[in-house]
């Protein structure tokens, strides 16, 4: 930042003295490509993570969520600059990975701040680490285009936790519905020293889960097949039943589900709406979709030792 306020200082002065220079011209080429890239500049990635963490457990620490905001996502906003683009110029698919550490940072900080002080205060320190990413690529994002990464938590089980990000368009097409460039799903794992700390107790922890009722199932690993809600044709709610999807004659019922989870939480209804059942009945449909990254797991088998005919290897720095 200071070497770019020096640079800009000397070009004004250089272009007020006189005509410009090739000398002059070329630095202030140099000058609107930096300041153009400014989010691929060295430490700005570092700048955006402590950001969001300051913005959260410092700015924000006695800002806390409530059970209806466990499944509700956050919204950041970027661009992509031309340095984040490829040859087909448009935004490079390694680069949407720098974005995701961000967006996920914000909504896990804003999730859980209340366990991370609890546990800090007691000298227990939980640390949260990244396992896992799958991403896939639907639509192009074109250079200096704006955007949006829409980053909710999805599910959890005895282990893993499980956050879906989508890399949306800020407006509304015609059908009303977002232009989606790319989904991905992300694994974490809450860590206290060596001990998996299992997300129920985290959650719980941060206000974000009622206490389990007396007689529940204990949650079981995803990749051991969740039950999903489906299952029943009913979903008894703070004594209200909202049908499921066989149960509404081949409607929509996942998209019935989500449109009265929104409205009751805009209503301020939303931590009397979120039962332990309807918390569970949405974690267990979101573990249908998280046991196939699950699956992923085997792909480690697929490694080979290297002496197969044909392999090619490669010099250094190629």
């Amino acid at each position: 930042m200071v070497a770019l306020s020096k640079l800009a200082s000397a070009l004004g002065s250089s272009i007020l003295s006189g005509p410009p220079t090739w000398s002059t011209i070329f630095k202030l080429v140099l000058f609107l490509l930096a300041v153009l890239n400014i989010k691929s500049a060295p430490l700005t990635w570092h700048f955006r993570f402590y950001r969001s963490l300051y913005f959260h457990l410092l700015r924000r620490k006695k800002v806390l969520p409530g059970r209806s905001d466990l499944f509700s996502p956050i919204t950041t906003t970027s661009r992509s600059p031309l340095y984040e683009c490829d040859l087909n110029m448009h935004k490079s698919n390694s680069t949407y990975f720098s974005d995701l550490d961000i967006a996920r940072t914000h909504l896990v900080c804003h999730l859980i701040k209340k366990s991370l002080s609890i546990r800090r205060k007691s000298k227990k320190q939980l640390y949260i680490a990244l396992a896992g990413v799958s991403a896939l690529f639907r639509r192009e994002i074109k250079p200096f285009e704006k955007y949006q990464v829409i980053t909710r938590l999805l599910c959890w089980d005895t282990k893993w936790v499980f956050v879906v990000s989508h890399f949306t368009a800020l407006r509304r097409g015609p059908d009303g519905n977002r232009k989606i460039f790319a989904t991905c799903i992300s694994k974490y794992v809450f860590k206290q020293g060596r001990v998996t700390v299992p997300p129920e107790e985290v959650l719980r922890e941060s206000g974000l889960l009622p206490d389990r009722p007396v007689g529940a199932k204990e949650l079981t690993p995803v990749a051991s097949g969740a039950a999903s809600p489906r299952d029943n044709e009913l979903v008894e709610i703070s004594g209200k039943a909202i049908a499921t999807a066989e149960a509404v004659g081949g409607s929509d019922g996942d998209a019935l589900m989500r449109d009265l989870d929104r409205s009751l939480t805009q209503n301020g209804e939303g931590n009397e709406y979120w039962t332990w059942e309807r918390i569970e009945a949405e974690r267990k449909r979101g573990c249908e979709i998280a046991k196939y990254m699950i699956g992923l797991d085997f792909l480690d088998n697929e490694l080979r030792d290297g002496t197969e005919e044909g392999l090619v290897h490669i010099g250094n720095w190629y």
